[in-house]
């Protein structure tokens, strides 16, 4: 196994702040055929009693290939790839299970970092927002939560509006 072939950002990929890896990928890092791949995973859908999981860790996709035409792949959760990985053999194929899980880990780990940290800005840069935010979803009202936080309930309504838009509230129903 080189180490070379094992960059982080190669092998695994955040969208949408989920991370994920592909059967390309796969392919290529376990030295098998892409199409054997494909057909594994297909076969670990089949087979997969809950639809539900399947649909949720196998993500039916394309690339294009060298003559620009599109190409079926499938982008791979953190369990997907567990499962589908778990088939493989050889002591080479133990080397990539755990260096894929590492990469796994260490891309969520930054992800919630990163999370925490936008988090921990959110409560220094609009205390107000924050705390009307938590106060609405314990069931406050717009005039008590104004005497909480010493705000007008035009107040709080805009504080609520911004809360909605930083995700820190449901958005209101239609």
């Amino acid at each position: 196994m080189k180490s070379d072939l094992f960059p982080e950002t190669l092998l695994v990929n955040v969208a949408d702040g989920h991370t994920f890896t592909t059967s390309l990928m796969v392919a290529d890092h376990f030295h098998k055929h892409h199409k054997n791949v494909l057909r594994a995973i297909e076969s670990l859908i089949a087979d997969c009693p809950d639809q539900a999981f399947g649909r949720l860790n196998f993500e039916p996709s394309s690339y294009l290939n060298a003559q620009s035409k599109p190409q079926p792949l499938y982008r791979l959760t953190h369990n997907g790839f567990a499962l589908l990985a778990m088939g493989f053999t050889g002591a080479e194929a133990m080397g990539w299970k755990i260096a894929f899980l590492r990469a796994f880990n260490a891309m969520e780990a930054q992800l919630r970092a990163h999370t925490e940290r936008e988090a921990a800005a959110l409560h220094l840069l609009r205390p107000v927002t924050v705390a009307v935010a938590e106060q609405t979803e314990a069931g406050l009202n717009r005039s008590a939560i104004g005497f909480e936080v010493d705000r007008s309930p035009n107040s709080i309504s805009y504080h609520r509006r911004s809360a909605r838009r930083l995700g820190l509230l449901p958005q209101r129903a239609a």
